[in-house]
This record gives structure tokens, sequence and C-alpha cells, in this order.
């Protein structure tokens, strides 16, 4: 069984798979209205840039959606996972240390 956010990540990327592919297929249209001169080259490239723009756009606020469901799913980030090794490195380090001056004690010890 996939976990959530296995799940979360696969919809997004359909997502953004979807979006790229609607914004080809824009851009082809507007291509061949340009060649057929139902559109002119400038009009082609003012819509082509506003289409690129809202694309832009869409894939910004996917991402937010994505992490904020990740949040709610209390989702560890990269980030967060890897303050917590270097944490629990640091208690490592503190603890052989604290067993170390343990040991030196119980040896001096009569």
């Amino acid at each position: 069984m996939k976990s959530p956010a296995e799940v979360v990540k696969k919809l997004a990327l359909l997502q953004i798979g979807f979006i790229a592919t609607v914004s080809d297929k824009i851009e082809g249209l507007l291509k061949e209205l340009e060649e057929k001169g139902r559109l002119s080259e400038e009009e082609g490239k003012k819509l082509l840039n506003e289409l690129k723009q809202a694309v832009e756009k869409r894939k910004e606020e996917v991402a937010k959606e994505i992490e904020k469901l990740l949040k709610e799913m209390k989702v560890v980030t990269r980030d967060e996972f890897e303050e917590l090794r270097k944490e629990v490195e640091s208690l490592k380090v503190e603890v052989e240390s604290l067993k170390a001056l343990l040991k030196k004690g119980s040896d001096e010890a009569p």
C-alpha cells in the first residue's frame, strides 16, 4: 500500500503533467493559427506569453496545495528530517561522552 505522501506526490505530478500537456497543445494550436493567418505573430506571442504565465502560476498553486496537504498529514519534510538526524547524531556523541565519564569514574572508584 502506498503512503499518503506518495499518493499526494503522484497526484501533483499528474496535475503538473496535465498542465504541461495542455500548454503544449495550446502552443501548437496558436502556431497553427499563425500559419493560417488567423492570428498575427504578435498576437500569438502575446497569447503564448499569457499562457506561460498562467501555467507557471498554476504550478506554484499546485506546489502550495501539496505543501499544505503534507503539513496537514504531518509528513516530515527533508529539511525537518535532516535537522532531526543531526540532533540524533549530536545526542549520540553526548551519550558516548557521558558513558566514557561514567566508566572512567567507576574505574577510579575503590
